[in-house]
């Protein structure tokens, strides 16, 4: 099974598992259940280099890596593009953007491309169109991380009904824990921020 690593670094303290048809964890089940879905979705759209969930802000924020640098022309004509496209979508959809921000920052060979969205109106489907302009605009450049071993195996309907959820889970305005999600190499590793409170890890399986 695919591992991944939870718990904090820095101001976060991290703690690794294995995900397994009955989940070990040393974590709530309601942040269990959502660091698979977060997993899940990483691992069903690959060009994801990185989400960060902001639940106090009610945003979420997508992280893209490409292979070349983008000079200030380049990165204003990309965000207007993804502007342009998320706003169309929106659009027709009947519905409005209530927070929108791209940023890109790089260096000299990487450019890092940050979506920031309201998790109101964001969706699986706006971000199917992301990484679809993606791939078009830059279809060498874009990285895309390794699948993990077992990927062959996957359902692709199964694969979709889980990102699918793992989308709703982070507009679900009772989450309270912000969240980083990201791949390394084969590996998805989910870090939630330190809350106020200090609890000690449940030792129960």
């Amino acid at each position: 099974m695919l591992p991944f690593y939870v718990g904090r670094r820095g101001c976060l303290e991290a703690t690794s598992y294995q995900v397994d048809p009955i989940m070990n964890s040393r974590l709530p089940l309601e942040n269990a259940d959502t660091v698979s879905l977060v997993c899940a979705l990483l691992v069903r759209f690959p060009e994801l280099a990185s989400i960060r969930s902001m639940p106090a802000e009610g945003s979420v924020r997508l992280t893209f890596a490409l292979r070349a640098r983008l000079d200030k022309r380049a990165q204003a004509a990309l965000a207007e593009a993804i502007e342009d496209h998320v706003n169309g979508y929106l659009m027709l959809a009947k519905d409005e953007s209530r927070a929108m921000r791209i940023e890109c920052e790089g260096d000299r060979s990487t450019t890092f491309v940050h979506v920031t969205r309201d998790t109101e109106s964001f969706s699986k489907g706006e971000l199917e169109l992301i990484v679809a302009l993606l791939r078009e605009r830059y279809p060498e450049a874009l990285v895309r991380n390794p699948q993990p071993e077992d990927h062959l195996d996957a359902d692709p309907a199964a694969q979709d009904e889980a990102a699918l959820y793992a989308v709703e889970a982070l507009r679900d305005p009772a989450q309270s824990k912000s969240l980083v999600g990201f791949r390394e190499e084969a590996r998805v590793l989910v870090y939630f921020l330190k809350s106020q409170r200090k609890a000690k890890a449940s030792s129960r399986r």
